[in-house]
């Protein structure tokens, strides 16, 4: 089944060249179409979108003091790829609380993306990209696998190749090709080692590109480095499976790059007054109080949910459970994921819930540069954009962890911050009755909860807390929607509601504030926000 109808490329990347909108995002122009790039290291990635039936698995882990997040696609009617890459990230999170780096230290964050290289002619190509934070360096591995649909056989890179000859030859090539490159890269780093040589692509013309780990031919600071080895040469090394990939490739790579957003996406306009923040969503959502179909939170016992990491293949039960009660949501979306399952993100429009952004990676955002941030935001604006035809307006940092950058960044794209005040446990807790039990009775009026889509409790646990807490009287609302007629603005943490401590002084003393009007940041207290033990006033950072 021929299912590359979209191509993306990176390593020598090809960008499509942009345009700042007022919507302070930067969208395609209309542009002629961009030839394709000419740097030899560049790699073909299949728009992810194009892949029906594709499923994307997450999993986090926000346990202090290490922060992990993983994901890999599983193709249709490809479980042995699914299952291959599910043991390489249970690997990669086992060997987290491993020592490493100069300073003999343990990594503390660990992130695991994908990009699809291949999915056509009976072939799946995934190359995962696998992030550790020791100290403050950043170092990538990378690693890249082949499914054999004919056979149901899954390789790895070295399996493209004919057999240890051609694996020795294709290390001498390299050292060549690395040695032009002159000081600090190291040629002599580079052995006929099938682990050295786990990433390998195939570049536009159809060259042979490997791919190294950060540090392993050069210092880490360099990042990626690649060479690669002409066609001619290449083919000679290739197995009869490693000759089919080069040819799949070859053909589904387009003579140009679109260079025109697609005829869906129209940002949205500018909204003022009550829902500046966000687009509140229609329908009823639980309990009374509600003015032209939304909430008045000022009257009302408000709770909004919210779910981070999607979409995914839970998505459509949180939905439907969703439904049962009448009950509206905000969903932080993932970029990468929205990208590839745009249609949940419609789904989840279509049933009048807030779409929020929650980055392209899941990165921790707070030792980052504000570049990088606003990268990370961008990207993930224009997904959800193009699926939607709407920007967010909302954002969730990774792990609840900001600083400075995180607030320059969201402010510049008009995006409000979100943090929370209970978190139902659900990434860490697979027993459905404990998440609901906990979060029912964490929950106050103007609470944020935390839930994650792809929970494994998430979906039975919701249904138990709408349950319950429409019982107390409580409405289910978005996050904007808690604010009422104040609005949410740009680069400001919102977190839910106070303390019960805080909360009852302000009772004692007569003082107590609308639950709605109350913002609270997660940015300097995360690891509360985490434990759910409370939050600190909300503040510009």
């Amino acid at each position: 089944m021929e299912v590359m109808s979209r191509w993306l490329s990176s390593g020598g990347v090809a960008v499509i060249i942009a345009v700042t909108t007022g919507c302070g995002i930067s969208l395609p122009s209309h542009a002629p179409p961009t030839t394709l790039p000419a740097q030899p290291t560049t790699i073909n990635f299949v728009d992810p979108a194009s892949v029906p039936g594709l499923a994307v698995r997450v999993s986090s882990d926000d346990s202090a003091p290490r922060h992990v997040f993983t994901a890999y696609p599983v193709p249709p009617a490809a479980a042995p790829l699914g299952e291959r890459l599910r043991r390489a990230t249970e690997a990669a999170v086992r060997g987290l609380g491993r020592p490493g780096g100069k300073g003999g230290g343990a990594a503390t964050e660990l992130n695991v993306g994908w990009q699809i290289t291949a999915a056509s002619g009976g072939v799946y190509g995934v190359r995962l990209r696998t992030g550790t934070l020791t100290g403050s360096a950043w170092r990538n591995s990378l690693a890249t696998y082949w499914y054999d649909a004919r056979s149901g056989r899954v390789h790895d890179s070295a399996g493209l190749l004919k057999d240890g000859a051609a694996l020795a030859r294709l290390a001498a090539l390299t050292r060549a090709r690395l040695g032009t490159l002159g000081p600090p890269v190291r040629p002599a780093a580079v052995r006929a080692d099938r682990d050295l040589f786990d990433s390998l692509n195939f570049n536009p013309r159809g060259d042979l590109v490997a791919e190294f780990d950060d540090g392993r031919v050069a210092p880490a600071r360099m990042g990626r480095i690649a060479v690669a080895v002409p066609r001619q040469d290449a083919t000679p090394l290739l197995s009869e499976f490693g000759l089919r990939v080069m040819t799949v490739v070859d053909s589904a790579t387009p003579p140009t790059l679109p260079a025109s957003p697609p005829p869906e996406f129209t940002p949205s306009p500018e909204v003022t007054g009550p829902d500046r923040a966000g687009y509140g969503g229609g329908g009823l959502s639980g309990g009374a109080g509600r003015a032209g179909g939304r909430a008045d939170c000022s009257v009302t016992k408000c709770v909004a949910l919210t779910f981070d990491d999607g979409p995914g293949p839970r998505t459509r039960a949180l939905l439907a459970a969703l439904a049962e009660h009448h009950a509206l949501a905000t969903f932080f979306t993932l970029g990468a994921g929205g990208e590839a399952r745009p249609d949940l993100l419609r789904a989840i429009a279509a049933a009048g819930h807030l779409i929020a952004n929650h980055t392209w990676t899941h990165r921790d955002l707070a030792p980052m540069d504000v570049n990088r941030i606003s990268d990370e935001l961008n990207r993930t604006q224009i997904a959800i954009g193009v699926a939607t035809g709407r920007v967010p307006r909302l954002m969730r940092a990774p792990y609840g962890s900001t600083g400075g950058g995180t607030v320059a960044a969201a402010r510049a794209l008009n995006l409000a911050i979100v943090g929370w005040d209970v978190d139902a446990g659900d990434a860490r807790d697979a027993g459905p009755a404990a998440v609901a039990r906990r979060t029912v009775a964490r929950v106050r009026p103007g609470s944020i909860v935390l839930l994650h889509e792809q929970g494994p409790a998430t979906v039975p646990a919701l249904r138990e807390i709408l349950a319950r807490l429409t019982a107390k009287g409580y409405a289910f609302v978005t996050v904007p929607e808690l604010y009422g007629s104040r609005g949410m603005d740009p680069g400001r943490v919102y977190g839910g509601a106070e303390p019960p401590l805080r909360r009852a002084r302000h009772r004692a003393a007569g003082t107590e504030p609308d639950p709605s009007q109350v913002a609270t940041a997660p940015g300097s207290a995360a690891s509360a926000l985490r434990d759910a033990a409370g939050s600190h006033p909300g503040r510009d950072i």
